[in-house]
C-alpha cells in the first residue's frame, strides 16, 4: 500500500520509494529513508498534504498527497 492510504494514527514501515533520484534526495533531507517507522498523525482537508512523525527523531514532516502516493509502506504491529 501507500503512505496515502494508510489510516490516521497507523504506524508503518518504508518499503520503497517508487520515483526518481530527485524524489529520494528529496525524501532523504526530510529525514525519511527506506526501513524507518513512520506515525501518520493527520490528514489535512481539501486533498491537502499528510503529517508524519518519524518516530526514532520525533520529527514530524509534511507530505503532500503527490509524494506519498510514491511512497510504499506496510503496517507495523504493535
Amino acid at each position: 500500500m501507500t503512505l496515502e492510504q494508510a489510516s490516521k494514527g497507523s504506524r508503518v514501515r518504508v518499503l520503497k520509494r517508487a520515483s526518481g533520484h530527485r524524489f529520494a534526495s528529496s525524501l532523504d533531507g526530510m529525514g525519511i529513508h527506506v526501513g524507518d517507522e513512520l506515525l501518520v498523525v493527520g490528514y489535512a482537508p481539501f486533498h491537502g498534504p499528510i503529517l508524519v512523525e518519524i518516530p526514532s527523531s520525533g520529527v514530524r514532516v509534511a507530505l503532500g498527497r503527490g509524494m506519498a502516493e510514491k511512497l510504499h509502506v506496510e503496517p507495523v504491529e504493535a
